[in-house]
């Protein structure tokens, strides 16, 4: 007795079959192209919780990273203004010392007191990124303006009219225990001194020498000397701190991304073999599917 034979259970199973065998074959040339797992964090399943959390720390670490190298470049430039000021210091020392002693009667002493009033003041005043470095908390205005210095009496007094910043020292997070104060403010004692100083050489009276007011401009210059040098030299040892810190964080966003690699990508060489295999059981079903469309009763 013949029995009827069909092929369309059979031929419709191989097809659904091939097609996941399609899906996946896709699937893995996709990631072999990409070097990623997954296009989705769908397609990570288990570990996509883990690469979430990962990739958020990261974020994080990296605008700590940002905000430190950010520091450390202002740092970097207050140092630097700090010591062109104390270059200034040493040459008003010098005039000082030569009107004292009345060696050159060419040099106009008004006139070079005010341009290191000027020269000072620029430094004072410096800029980052539009951002004044020596006023504090305000940095969208100049902190230093020394047309507000009164004409210096004498004995003179302390002066702060210049400084129009307030007394907030700039600090940074470097991680989530420790922060680092780095900032300098033109507010200061030994910037108040170099100012005065240059202020009574600009209003001396050098056809009638007050000596004790010179000396006391040599003397405020020598104290702020001193004083500059001792910011210079806190200046230097948080640029020091900012630098170690900053490498830590590089080391670690480093680490970081190098596990955020190894969630996401592929290992190549066993998606590769994958692939060659797929491919077989894709060319064996095509040879089946083949096969059994082309069944007929006829030939049983």
């Amino acid at each position: 007795m013949m029995e009827r034979v069909s092929s369309w259970g059979l031929s419709q199973a191989l097809l659904r079959s091939t097609m996941a065998t399609q899906a996946r074959l896709a699937e893995r040339q996709t990631a072999s192209a990409s070097g990623l797992k997954g296009q989705s964090y769908a397609d990570l399943s288990s570990d996509s919780a883990r690469l979430i959390s990962m990739e958020t720390t990261l974020t994080r670490l990296q605008t700590r990273s940002d905000n430190t190298q950010t520091a450390l470049d202002r740092v970097e430039s207050m140092h630097t203004a700090v010591g062109s000021m104390v270059d200034l210091a040493g040459d008003l020392r010098t005039t000082l010392s030569q009107l004292l002693s009345q060696t050159d009667d060419t040099v106009d002493y008004n006139a070079v007191g005010q341009g290191l009033l000027s020269d000072l003041a620029d430094l004072m005043n410096l800029q980052m990124d539009g951002r004044y470095l020596f006023g504090g908390s305000r940095t969208t205005a100049a902190p230093v303006d020394t047309s507000l210095l009164a004409v210096p009496a004498t004995p003179s007094t302390a002066d702060d009219g210049y400084y129009l910043g307030d007394d907030v020292t700039q600090s940074v997070g470097v991680s989530d225990q420790s922060s680092i104060d780095y900032g300098v403010t033109a507010g200061q004692s030994g910037f108040e001194k170099i100012l005065r100083a240059a202020n009574i050489l600009a209003n001396t009276d050098t056809s009638d020498l007050d000596k004790d007011a010179v000396t006391e401009a040599y003397d405020l210059a020598t104290e702020a000397l001193d004083e500059l040098l001792a910011t210079q030299g806190r200046l230097s040892v948080n640029a020091s701190r900012l630098e170690a810190f900053g490498e830590r964080q590089d080391t670690t966003l480093s680490l970081l991304s190098d596990r955020i690699s190894d969630v996401k990508s592929v290992d190549v060489a066993a998606v590769t073999v994958e692939i060659s295999q797929l491919q077989s059981i894709l060319e064996a079903s095509y040879s089946a599917l083949s096969k059994v469309s082309s069944l007929s009763l006829t030939d049983f």
